[in-house]
């Protein structure tokens, strides 16, 4: 989350004095290793991974079943699958600008961090053009972090950009930090993050976004990532499957007990009887009392699968994304049934709707204003923001529900059920310009033109002629 720290610390808007800005950097540092354990879970580096080698030889299997991975790209699939839409009076501006930034691209990506780490940050910036414009970009949040003011509104104070440097051979070579302001951007050079003695600065330049260019998103209102409160569940699940390989691997290796003879009267006599069991695969007794049999492990492998499924759920259910290889998503289900299946995870949908909302509202309002001093009229107060479902849409059923309604509910809000239709109101303005090219050809097919009619004056003319 954003660090807080007291508006009297800076008291002017521009300037961040070296000792706070050393002080707050250093607490980003403690929420890294965090933020760490997170991504290496989302990139399959688990726990189980870790595990000591066996000093004893036996078997000692890692196995990672990434559920880490699989809860997010569901979770920012389901949310984020369909493109923003906005709508507005004076947005046009911002929403033509999006379309060439390729916004929903850059939600998705942004929409990955949330479900990883609870929280997510962009940063923007005007591009090297020879004619600038506003551009945005998704940061790593172990990278970038923002400070508010201590007030009930959390007002932004500055934002932080900082990563390490190298020399031209690749070694380490101190970092780079960069201070946004609500009208600066300062640039630092410097050997140790947590020391304010050891900050250079480099450079001072205006930014022109009349704000802190930073925005944080929230995943919700505790910043916990989707599969951040399953990780020991999905420990237990990886220990399991892991130990359960042992298990075989071990069963493989079994022993075998002679009993009543033997085998050879020295080491290199019992290795040639071995060999020749392994390539004969016949073992002859000397006597009725002797006999041989493996000594094997008795495995219980209804309870072991009790257990993984029972931790499965767990996990599934904890983090309210389903498992949809389940045999209860049946392919003919209708949407309605989808619905209901898919409840837990559109309660976690709308949370995450609702806080992503807010970042998107600060977006808006970001490009506003730099669009404002481009000399472009832009207000995105009244903008609406909707995020539709990324579901598999039966689009029958809905096209039979469409005929039902047609006369009661207006033609735009019923065409923008069809998930092929992107923008209903011009789909209306297709239909009709179809429909009147349409009347046109059937009017010329009967030898009209189009707006002819009868005229009664000239009816009485012929009429009076013929007599």
């Amino acid at each position: 989350m954003a660090i807080i720290r007291d508006r009297a610390f800076m008291p002017d808007p521009n300037e961040v004095s070296l000792e706070l800005l050393a002080s707050c950097v250093k607490e980003h540092q403690t929420g890294i290793a965090r933020m760490e354990k997170l991504d290496e879970y989302y990139r399959g580096k688990h726990e189980i991974l870790k595990r000591p080698e066996s000093t004893t030889g036996l078997p000692n299997n890692k196995l990672v079943a990434n559920h880490a991975k699989y809860i997010t790209d569901i979770a920012v699939g389901y949310v984020l699958g369909n493109s923003v839409k906005y709508d507005g009076k004076q947005i046009e501006p911002v929403t033509d600008l999006y379309k060439t930034l390729d916004i929903s691209s850059h939600d998705s990506e942004i929409g990955k961090d949330l479900s990883i780490y609870g929280i997510g940050r962009e940063l923007y910036y005007f591009s090297s053009d020879e004619v600038p414009i506003p551009k945005l970009t998704c940061i790593d949040p172990r990278k970038l972090f923002l400070v508010v003011d201590d007030s009930v509104e959390y007002k932004s104070l500055f934002g932080v950009h900082y990563y390490p440097q190298t020399d031209i051979d690749g070694k380490a070579d101190g970092f780079k930090v960069i201070v946004y302001t609500a009208n600066n951007t300062i640039e630092y050079n410097t050997k140790s993050l947590t020391n304010a003695g050891d900050y250079v600065q480099v450079s001072v330049k205006p930014h022109y976004w009349d704000a802190v260019p930073v925005v944080e998103f929230w995943n919700n209102e505790e910043q916990m990532g989707d599969f951040e409160g399953v990780i020991t569940l999905i420990d237990a699940y990886n220990t399991l499957a892991s130990d359960r390989v042992n298990d075989k691997e071990q069963l493989v290796d079994a022993i075998l007990k002679v009993k009543g003879m033997s085998l050879g009267d020295d080491k290199a006599e019992a290795s040639k009887t071995i060999q020749l069991l392994k390539e004969l695969k016949v073992l002859e007794m000397p006597s009725q009392d002797a006999d041989a049999e493996w000594l094997i492990k008795q495995l219980n492998e209804q309870q072991v699968e009790v257990l993984r499924n029972a931790i499965k759920s767990d996990i599934h259910e904890f983090s309210m994304v389903p498992d949809l290889t389940d045999e209860n998503f049946a392919s003919n289900a209708s949407g309605v049934a989808m619905k209901y299946k898919l409840f837990g995870l559109e309660q976690l949908a709308v949370t995450k709707e609702r806080y992503f909302k807010q970042g998107l509202r600060e977006r808006l309002a970001m490009f506003g204003r730099a669009l404002h001093i481009k000399g472009q009229k832009v207000d995105t107060a009244d903008a609406k923001i909707t995020m539709t479902r990324n579901l598999p849409a039966n689009d029958l059923e809905i096209a039979q529900l469409i005929n039902l309604l047609i006369d009661r509910v207006s033609d735009e809000t019923l065409i923008s059920l069809l998930s092929f239709v992107e923008d209903p109101a011009e789909e209306i303005k297709k239909v009709r310009q179809q429909r009147e090219e349409a009347m046109k050809l059937q009017q010329q097919a009967f030898g009209m033109s189009m707006g002819e009619q009868d005229d009664p004056d000239d009816e009485d003319v012929d009429d009076g002629a013929s007599e």
